[in-house]
């Protein structure tokens, strides 16, 4: 009998340890769980993410350039149109992992991602189960600052978005001073792209170099441009044969996929309508690269106040 009771209370006290043990687990677990802060991140149109209030770990199918601006380096992002921004150094992108073009749920995967940034519903509903992700389009922000002061909100950066914004709007206000007597208070300019036989219009939040001439550099458009462009959907396909209607005192243009349209480029410089342009005789029309335009993105923004900055003094002395 002595011995039943006593393994009947060495089994006792072995469960009591077990049923402890797993009180203790349970509260580890959930002091984890609690560890990680989620906040709610909302977009203008009032749509809602609950992210984590801080996160470390983030992927970006685009936007990249805010995150390195806030001092946030991204996990993984498309090498493709993203990584190949001329303005990001090496250094700066050396451990962005590729996640390829569209985005491989597998390789999103094994970044262990605490935030995801897409910009299209597509994106979204491939990758949105893997970690929380932000479903952020292309202009849902009306300015570059505004952009960064959101995105500061989304990653808990605030402070670094203040300070980036201070920054710039100092660098934007002794760039409009070295332009001061080189474009006259009403000369107008404009941002044009041309894409075999269609030419098209930007505005000032499209990319193109329109944050830095339109905001920065606070220069004029055109008044059809201004009425048509800007206050519209900040972009217009137009034909060659109205370009005159939009031409500008000076004007920026790209070429998109130059290298296919060699012969409709050429045809199109060589047209009367092209040559009659204004800025054309008045050696006002300044042609870019369009790898050097297309980025929108805080570091590209900057490094595209130095260049169009140096390109009117240039062409202006």
């Amino acid at each position: 009998m002595k011995n039943k009771k006593g393994i009947s209370f060495i089994l006792m006290l072995m469960l009591v340890l077990i049923l402890a043990a797993c009180g203790n687990e349970n509260e580890k677990s959930e002091s984890s769980e609690g560890s990680e802060e989620m906040k709610t991140f909302t977009l203008p149109d009032g749509q809602e993410f609950d992210i984590p209030k801080n996160p470390e770990r983030i992927v970006a199918t685009d936007y990249v350039g805010y995150f390195l601006a806030l001092g946030m380096t991204p996990v993984g992002a498309p090498d493709q149109f993203v990584l190949d921004n001329p303005y990001f150094t090496e250094e700066q992108i050396a451990d962005i992992d590729d996640i390829g073009t569209p985005p491989s749920v597998e390789k999103v995967t094994s970044l262990d991602p605490d935030l995801i940034v897409v910009t299209d519903q597509e994106q979204y509903d491939l990758l949105s189960k893997i970690a929380p992700t932000v479903l952020l389009p292309f202009g849902t922000y009306d300015s570059l600052d505004k952009e960064v002061t959101a995105m500061g909100e989304m990653v808990g950066k605030e402070e670094e978005a203040k300070e980036w914004i201070e920054q710039f709007d100092k660098k934007a206000a002794a760039a409009r001073e070295e332009l001061d007597g080189v474009i006259g208070e009403d000369e107008t300019v404009g941002i044009y792209e041309v894409q075999t036989k269609d030419f098209y219009v930007f505005g000032d939040n499209f990319g193109r170099g329109g944050q830095v001439i339109y905001d920065a550099l606070e220069l004029k458009a055109p008044e059809k441009i201004q009425k048509d462009v800007i206050e519209g959907d900040n972009w217009k396909k137009i034909s060659l044969e109205v370009l005159p209607e939009y031409q500008a005192d000076h004007m920026f243009y790209t070429e998109y996929a130059a290298e296919d349209n060699q012969d409709v480029l050429k045809e199109t410089k060589e047209s009367a309508l092209w040559q009659n342009l204004d800025a054309v005789k008045n050696g006002h029309l300044y042609e870019m690269k369009f790898e050097n335009m297309y980025y929108y993105d805080p570091i590209a923004v900057e490094g595209q106040l130095d260049l169009i900055v140096n390109t009117l003094k240039e062409n202006n002395k």
